[in-house]
């Protein structure tokens, strides 16, 4: 496997490349080792441009995924980000803490009740310029077409592993 090391506005971008034979005794070979180690650039990419707004990625699409309806319960958040309950909860904190997310509800056998707030709505409108940001320089560097397709590519990959 060779790297090859783009630089772009002063960040570093490794790019990575698989030799052509298949050996599924390297990890570079591994499916679930590169989608992660793609997952994890993108994330520190997007990151570097949402952090001053004070909200990482994760807690960014938590607030626009509470925005897209009245309530939700943690376990119906939980499910539709795909996300276990632990790392919600770790990412709620924050947002509950500055005010952006109201919880409510809770102990033995109820359901916690998430709603944004309104101070959360304007977090969202302050930080969309930089989320449109990193997603049309992710976008640009892969290409619409191809940005397409890969999304595409994923959708079928995340249902059909879904039904095991």
């Amino acid at each position: 496997m060779q790297k090859d090391l783009t630089r772009a506005d002063e960040k570093c971008i490794y790019t990575q490349t698989m030799s052509k034979e298949l050996d599924m005794s390297a990890a570079e070979n591994c499916v679930c080792f590169n989608l992660r180690w793609v997952t994890r650039a993108v994330t520190q990419f997007f990151d570097a441009e949402m952090r001053r707004h004070g909200i990482r990625p994760t807690q960014g699409s938590i607030l626009v995924s509470l925005n897209s309806k009245e309530s939700w319960n943690m376990v119906e958040l939980s499910d539709w980000l795909g996300m276990d309950r632990t790392t919600l909860v770790r990412n709620l904190q924050p947002l509950q803490r500055d005010g952006f997310v109201k919880v409510s509800g809770g102990g033995r056998g109820n359901l916690v009740e998430l709603t944004i707030t309104a101070k959360g709505r304007k977090q969202i409108e302050k930080l969309t310029p930089a989320w449109k940001s990193a997603q049309s320089a992710v976008v640009k560097t892969l290409g619409e077409k191809r940005w397409s397709a890969i999304l595409s590519d994923l959708e079928t990959a995340a249902l059909a592993l879904n039904k095991n």
